[in-house]
């Protein structure tokens, strides 16, 4: 008989992760999508149905879903919330999850010119994920101090990027694959309109 304490499930190992212990206090009543900022901009967000595929054990749909990373703990839900489920910390627990099995985000995050940074540290006073941290770098053979962005932590709401005075970080997702599926969304809607 096996008494290791591994998380049998995908809803274990969500509550199993610090925040997740509640998730089962759940009954889906639609609240926390309702009073959520975040839902009002991208209707895609919908924390009642990820804490619900979650309970069912949908792991890779949930886990591979671009919505677990959007909750800016702005705990306007939990106020609200029949139950007391602090969502936000569910959340975290289902992205805890995700981290552990190698998961990342998919949006944008805050990007640092090394070259043009000054040091001076507004970027993380202001951040309000806690996403920026001030290391001791090398830039040009001496040493400074440069902001270092947790992809995991940071929602790139551009807070920081609206605040450095040298213009030195900046939230922008210019990669290649970003710009070639914004190129087909433009030549789709263009043959739509023919």
């Amino acid at each position: 008989m096996n008494h290791s304490h591994k998380p049998e499930t995908f809803a274990d190992q969500v509550r199993a992760a610090p925040g997740g212990e509640h998730l089962n206090r759940c009954f889906s009543c639609g609240t926390c999508v309702a009073t959520c900022p975040i839902q009002w901009s991208d209707e895609s967000y919908n924390p009642r149905r990820i804490i619900k595929m979650a309970m069912l054990g949908m792991k890779d749909e949930v886990l591979s879903s671009p919505t677990i990373w959007l909750c800016s703990a702005c705990d306007i839900c939990y106020r609200r919330c029949p139950q007391g489920v602090h969502i936000s910390d569910v959340m975290k627990a289902i992205r805890e999850v995700a981290i552990q099995e190698g998961y990342e985000p998919v949006r944008a995050i805050a990007q640092v010119n090394e070259q043009v940074c000054a040091g001076c540290g507004m970027c993380a006073t202001v951040c309000p994920y806690e996403a920026i941290t001030l290391t001791t770098g090398w830039v040009m053979g001496q040493p400074t101090t440069l902001p270092q962005v947790d992809r995991f932590l940071c929602l790139g709401c551009g807070t920081c990027a609206a605040t450095c005075p040298s213009s030195a970080i900046s939230v922008t997702d210019d990669s290649d694959e970003t710009i070639i599926a914004q190129i087909r969304e433009f030549v789709e809607e263009m043959e739509g309109q023919r």
